[in-house]
């Protein structure tokens, strides 16, 4: 059963707009830690070379919890939790690594208003389509992309060799207009500075000041 801690308070999780971002290798540089440690294949996925319910492990728990962020993935969420909407990080992460996850979101700065671990595949599409009112998924796994192109009004992918190919069901190639991938989380900074003219001042200062 999925493990969660909700941050949000007054009102259920259906009465917010939110925004639903994967943890590993969309925010977190998951695969950096694992490929020095079992050298896998970006191109295959899932990636092979993992031992079964490594994550679960002392070593496992370990890794995630020293991986590094991606570069400005806080800052583009804040930006976006700026503007309304929330935050919910779905992971396939176990539970046990729940409490972690939410340390590490706050070390690193990113906002915070719900974190869910221990979603397979089915449950994480089910959580997005049936349980929030989402606008966009942040994500890197290309099944779950795939499943929710047709669900979603946009689905960021952030892009690995192992993604590179979505495989759309016949008569929905329509849908794959609302996949924007992006290599880098400053591409989703601009993107929404582009699109909200009021942070153009803000963020030219902000970067200025770094």
């Amino acid at each position: 059963m999925p493990a969660f801690v909700f941050l949000k308070d007054a009102k259920e999780v259906e009465d917010f707009m939110w925004i639903a971002v994967d943890v590993d290798n969309t925010i977190a540089n998951t695969n950096i830690a694992l490929m020095r440690r079992f050298n896998i294949p970006l191109r295959e996925y899932p990636a092979t070379g993992i031992p079964p319910d490594f994550f679960r492990t002392k070593e496992g728990m370990k890794l995630l919890v020293n991986v590094e962020p991606m570069p400005r993935a806080a800052d583009a969420l804040l930006m976006l939790s700026s503007l309304g909407f929330n935050i919910a990080y779905i992971s396939s992460r176990p539970d046990t690594m729940l409490f972690a996850t939410v340390r590490w979101l706050q070390k690193h700065d990113f906002p915070i208003d719900w974190v869910v671990c221990d979603l397979d595949t089915a449950a994480k599409i089910r959580l997005v389509t049936e349980k929030l009112k989402v606008v966009a998924v942040f994500e890197d796994d290309p099944l779950v992309a795939t499943a929710l192109i047709s669900h979603v009004p946009a689905v960021w992918l952030k892009d690995w060799p192992y993604n590179r190919k979505l495989y759309i069901n016949e008569g929905a190639s329509w849908s794959a207009k609302r996949v924007i991938r992006f290599k880098t989380w400053y591409e989703v900074e601009r993107a929404i500075v582009t699109i909200n003219p009021d942070f153009a001042e803000l963020y030219a200062q902000c970067n200025n000041n770094k």
